[in-house]
């Protein structure tokens, strides 16, 4: 009897839209993309309703059956599984399970069937599906208008996952639409500067928000992002990292990660935004350049241990999903605790308006930072380049 299979993202962005445009069927194949690393979702073969990644959102009962056998089996934390018990997770009959799991083995996944009935998943190596993102990230218990359902887009490569996710939100993609990548070609910060994202060890991915603000709040995306990117190392390392303003994630003194929002507006209203996200969390000193390593860390490096991209997206996700589900100045206290390398500091800001100098005070209700001149003058700074004084 045919199973439903996988199919691994090998051409980057333009799969995505030819999937999401056309709706197209992907038939059964996996392919490994890295030998660290399997990008798949899977589609239906011999099955009524076929998988499709719709503009719409929406995800076909097979997609979410198999993201329930893997939230059972990752909630049991290496133990075993009744048959029983991962039937009723996923509203299946006990022998359509070893069909449903075969190609999760067959990707990498390292489940172990016993012949009494059960099923055990083992440390899993540094792969990932969109299912384990589905499953890992159920919607919150309480619904709420700020908070979307994830929908995980898992890519080989492309360009930059900002471009594909921007593209989706202006062809009309519900928000939670994320977009993450093995490598990048073309990642990119602030300013359009480069972004070092080989397929190393990073996470690089892109969120699609549909936020209800004005363009002139639009800066709370950045503070309330990179506080998830805080409580999401934390949840993984257990040592929170520092923020320097605006959008770098340090740990021990050195860059560990990054963060652009890029926003679309609609009548002063914010459309849609995006949340390019960068953390560095597999690569060894040798994996980046020799401009960078002097500047960047990763998780590996600080904490000498390796950490699966997968659980640190699935930390990110729920991070954020709390953040956006709490008022704005929660997360903009949590800032100001976690942003000491740059409140109290003298700095000097590059901005499109010249050079300012001052010291960093604090944020105000719409994100900027508040800087204070030399007569005591407070200004708020939505962008900018900054260097301690």
């Amino acid at each position: 009897m045919p199973h439903h299979g996988t199919f691994a993202l090998e051409i980057g962005d333009q799969l995505l839209r030819t999937c999401v445009e056309t709706e197209t069927i992907l038939k059964n194949t996996l392919t490994p993309v890295t030998e660290s690393l399997v990008y798949h979702v899977f589609t239906s073969s011999g099955h009524d309703a076929a998988d499709k990644h719709g503009l719409d959102g929406t995800m076909s009962s097979l997609r979410e059956k198999d993201a329930a056998l893997l939230k059972a089996l990752f909630a049991a934390e290496g133990q075993w599984v009744t048959l029983r018990k991962l039937a009723k997770a996923a509203d299946i009959t006990e022998s359509a399970i070893e069909r449903h799991l075969a190609p999760y083995v067959e990707a990498g996944y390292p489940l172990e069937f016993h012949p009494l009935g059960g099923v055990i998943l083992h440390e899993p190596p540094d792969i990932w599906s969109a299912e384990e993102i589905l499953g890992r990230c159920p919607p919150p218990a309480r619904k709420h208008p700020a908070v979307p359902k994830w929908d995980p887009v898992l890519l080989a490569e492309t360009a930059s996952t900002n471009n594909v996710a921007r593209l989706q939100g202006r062809k009309g993609a519900r928000a939670g639409l994320v977009v993450a990548a093995s490598r990048q070609t073309s990642g990119r910060g602030r300013l359009g500067r480069a972004w070092e994202s080989p397929s190393s060890g990073g996470l690089y991915v892109s969120i699609l928000l549909r936020p209800d603000l004005a363009m002139s709040e639009a800066g709370r995306l950045t503070i309330l992002s990179s506080v998830a990117m805080v409580d999401a190392v934390e949840t993984i390392i257990g040592e929170r990292p520092q923020i320097k303003w605006p959008n770098d994630l340090m740990l021990s003194g050195r860059k560990l990660g990054g963060l652009l929002i890029e926003t679309e507006p609609k009548g002063g209203r914010v459309a849609f935004a995006v949340a390019g996200i960068g953390i560095n969390v597999r690569q060894e000193a040798g994996d980046f350049s020799s401009e960078v390593r002097r500047l960047a860390t990763s998780l590996r490096i600080a904490k000498g241990q390796l950490y699966r991209r997968a659980d640190v997206l699935v930390a990110l996700l729920e991070a954020l999903g709390r953040r956006l589900a709490r008022p704005f100045d929660e997360a903009r206290e949590a800032w100001i605790s976690a942003g000491s390398v740059t409140l109290g500091q003298r700095v000097t800001l590059t901005t499109t308006r010249g050079r300012k100098h001052g010291q960093a005070v604090g944020l105000d209700e719409s994100g900027a930072l508040l800087l204070r001149d030399a007569e005591g003058e407070i200004e708020a700074i939505t962008a900018g380049d900054m260097q301690a004084c």
